[in-house]
């Protein structure tokens, strides 16, 4: 009998390697599926939410999506620090004529220190919109304070999706100390790879909860520090202070600018759309070095600022401007862009073969012996008013030369001027503003004792424009727009007619989709007897949707200017949408009798009669009937 072998039987190759590979895919599966699973409880209990870009506005039955205001607390810790965009809205449904256009950037696009009615946005809306009657232009402003070249990035692919034509960039100031920014409080470092790791993964629950739970554990740690509650976003979002001309940090900010901007653009062109790209412009003449340090073989900005100074004393313009330059870029505090950032941005238009809107040349040569400063400034680097409508200018006049929206312009377009002045621009706006840079300029880097800023609680109002603007200011909750229509209550009830009539007139420039406030401000006009300026937002609201009331006054506007054939048939259309109106019927009789319509204006007389309460206007109507005579 054979003895039995003790070999044991070899398992087959194959099913070792199944066996194996099989492992390997449950042992990755594992973590995924765990991973999947917190998501997914996450989003159950709604924890973290990624903030959309764009929401429907004001309700979720609104024709329009407007920006979501709180879209900064991607980028900002704490939400009741993050920033807020302005109150833009556009069409869901883009019309075949429409025409859409968003700008990016940073607080100078926003506006600061003005409200929505003052941005060179807006003011380009309304001059493309009378330029192109027959188009549903829209100028979309996404900017915000406080943020950077990240966070305009980030917005890119969202806004893809909206059907733009076109995009317009003025940013660049905010690269150090926007959220994100190598210098930031919001920080995450100057390694470029890391912030877009931590923007492409910060829509999962799951990163937000791991972000936060080391976030709250290196808060257990933390000296506590004192904050100031009144304190601007211009003294929160610094973390250093002092960045060199040139240092590694600084070169990390102008390679974050420069990087940032190349992928937005090639995103943009990869979409074929067009995209317009601003160079910067600061207050350099008026505005010294927030501090100065020499070092790296380099002299102090002050020195600098104070030669500059000199040659401008001795009529050495060409000197004071390369001095005022160059103090601004050795100035240590970086809230203003130095001339490095604008040669990538010349550099980067040459490359992609962009249009340059050269907004410096255009403010260099709006100010004396070219030395950009106050005449064109509300500080260090906002524009005032006039600055805002030249840069709307330079931008009009770059698209134009670019053959956006068409590629042949009308040659009669009106001049800058006519807009500055006939805008929506009031009382409470330039009280508001001016209000507005005090606080800022109460606080550091423009004071650098470190004591807090109480320049909002120190105060004192002395007439009512004030209190309102600095109520606003107060009391973030209340917004400017809140503040236009109680002034303007409180001028009607004194019978200050034309102060009320130019609040509730910004007060449309301010949000110009919204057609309720087109009736109080056109009433508020014509109480005024502004009959030009009531017209001028009557044809305007009609872009945004017909209404009785908009034909109405203006057939009754071009009867007053002897326009009959013109008043008749705004009147009829005004009776279409809204029949019975004794006073549309009244006027539209009485220019039917002066046009020789005298059977038409007959039915409408009998229709006043045939109604009660129009007694009075029965017997004009028939007074005036018979002082033009019997027909032939």
């Amino acid at each position: 009998m054979k003895a039995k072998s003790t070999k044991k039987k070899k398992q087959p190759v194959a099913n070792k390697v199944t066996g194996g590979k099989w492992g390997n895919l449950v042992a990755l599966a594992i973590p995924l599926l765990l991973l999947l699973l917190i998501e997914g409880a996450l989003i159950l209990f709604d924890y973290g939410a990624t903030p959309p870009l764009f929401v429907s506005t004001p309700d979720e039955s609104s024709k329009y999506y407007g920006i979501n205001l709180d879209v900064a607390q991607r980028y900002f810790r704490e939400s009741e620090q993050a920033p807020r965009p302005r109150k833009d809205l556009f069409l869901k449904e883009k019309p075949d004529n429409g025409y859409r256009i968003f700008v990016l950037g940073g607080s100078t696009a926003a506006g600061f220190p003005y409200g929505n009615n003052v941005t060179f946005p807006r003011i380009l809306q309304q001059r493309l919109d009378d330029i192109f009657p027959n188009r549903y232009i829209e100028v979309v402003n996404m900017a915000m304070s406080a943020v950077n070249s990240y966070t305009l990035l980030d917005f890119v692919d969202e806004i893809l999706a909206q059907q733009p034509d076109a995009f317009l960039v003025y940013a660049g100031h905010n690269e150090f100390y926007g959220a994100l920014g190598v210098s930031s409080n919001e920080s995450l470092g100057s390694q470029r790879w890391l912030v877009q790791t931590y923007l492409n993964l910060k829509s999962w629950r799951s990163f937000q909860l791991l972000i936060n739970t080391i976030r709250g554990i290196s808060g257990w740690f933390a000296a506590e520090q004192s904050s100031n509650p009144t304190a601007t976003m211009m003294t929160r979002i610094v973390k250093d202070k002092s960045i060199l001309l040139d240092s590694p940090t600084y070169q990390a900010g102008a390679q974050q600018f420069q990087a940032n901007l190349t992928e937005i653009i090639e995103r943009v062109q990869a979409a074929g759309l067009p995209i317009l790209i601003g160079n910067l412009v600061s207050n350099v003449r008026d505005h010294q070095p927030f501090q100065s340090l020499a070092g790296d073989g380099l002299p102090g900005a002050m020195q600098v600022y104070r030669d500059a100074k000199a040659f401008e004393r001795t009529g050495q313009w060409s000197q004071a401007r390369n001095g005022y330059n160059r103090a601004k870029d050795l100035d240590v505090v970086r809230f203003r862009a130095s001339e490095g950032f604008n040669q990538i941005i010349h550099d980067v238009a040459v490359q992609y073969e962009l249009p340059l809107v050269d907004v410096l040349t255009r403010f260099e040569s709006e100010s004396a012996n070219r030395l950009i400063g106050d005449n064109l400034m509300t500080e260090h680097l906002h524009p005032n008013i006039d600055g805002y409508f030249l840069m709307a200018e330079e931008f009009l006049k770059e698209m134009r030369k670019a053959g956006l929206i068409e590629q042949q312009w009308p040659e009669r377009i009106r001049p800058s001027r006519y807009y500055r002045e006939n805008w929506g621009y009031s009382a409470l706006d330039s009280t508001h503003a001016s209000l507005t840079v005090q606080h800022l300029k109460g606080g550091w880097p423009f004071r650098s004792d470190g004591a807090p800023n109480r320049f909002l609680q120190a105060y004192r109002a002395e007439t009512d424009v004030e209190r309102v603007a600095i109520e606003v200011l107060r009391h973030p909750q209340m917004t400017l727009e809140q503040g236009r229509i109680t002034l303007a209550r409180q001028y009607q009830e004194q019978g200050k007619l034309a102060a009320a009539a130019e609040e509730l007139k910004a007060l449309v420039y301010t949000t110009p989709q919204v057609e309720r406030f087109y009736p109080p401000a056109v009433s508020a006009l014509l109480s005024a007897s502004k009959f030009q300026e009531a017209l001028i937002l009557l044809q305007r609201s009609l872009k945004f949707g017909e209404s009785a009331f908009a034909y109405k006054w203006i057939g009754q506007i071009y009867l007053m200017e002897n326009r009959t054939a013109e008043g008749i048939e705004m009147l009829r259309k005004s009776l279409r949408l809204k029949s019975g109106d004794p006073q549309v019927v009244f006027n539209l009789a009485r220019a039917l009798y002066k046009s020789g319509e005298r059977e038409r204006g007959d039915k409408l007389l009998e229709q006043l009669k045939a109604s009660s309460g129009n007694e009075a206007q029965v017997e004009q109507l028939e007074a005036y009937k018979q002082s033009l005579g019997q027909p032939k």
